[in-house]
């Protein structure tokens, strides 16, 4: 009657879906674009009614032992989540962009050579006072001419 006993399942993708993904263009990782599953959720965007959706390919979830059948359940592995977006009330589908999140970069840190730097010993920790008169010490840098 109102779908109240009926259990949440995964769906086909629909026609309109399908369009937008294949105009977006897909990730070269899915084998056959044609098995991709989505979920579906009801909610608001910008105060207008509209129904969120999450594409994934159920193999992946099945290699993580996953079983997907809510939108809620990709939360949990958020990289099996191929598109996802949402449908206007009148059809149109938006696509909301993968994330992608970068491993950060750790820098390569060397020891500073101090004999360049005479006039410091203030800052340094542990160490008193500088000299009353520090010595200078000036040296050219690379491509500039001495």
């Amino acid at each position: 009657m109102f779908g109240l006993f009926r259990r949440p399942t995964s769906l086909l993708l629909t026609e309109a879906v399908k369009r937008a993904i294949a105009r977006d263009g897909m990730t070269a990782s899915v084998s056959n674009p044609s098995q991709l599953r989505m979920v579906e959720s009801r909610g608001r965007y910008s105060d207008r009614k509209v129904t969120y959706f999450r594409v994934f390919d159920p193999t992946s979830a099945a290699q993580q032992s996953m079983d997907i059948r809510r939108y809620q359940d990709i939360d949990l592995f958020p990289d099996l989540a191929l598109r996802s977006g949402h449908v206007e009330r009148d059809g149109t589908v938006v696509l909301t962009r993968p994330v992608t999140v970068r491993a950060a970069e750790t820098p390569s840190r060397a020891r500073g050579d101090r004999t360049l730097h005479a006039d410091d010993a203030h800052v340094i920790r542990g160490e008193t006072g500088a000299t009353a008169n520090p010595t200078v010490i000036r040296t050219p840098m690379s491509g500039q001419a001495s």
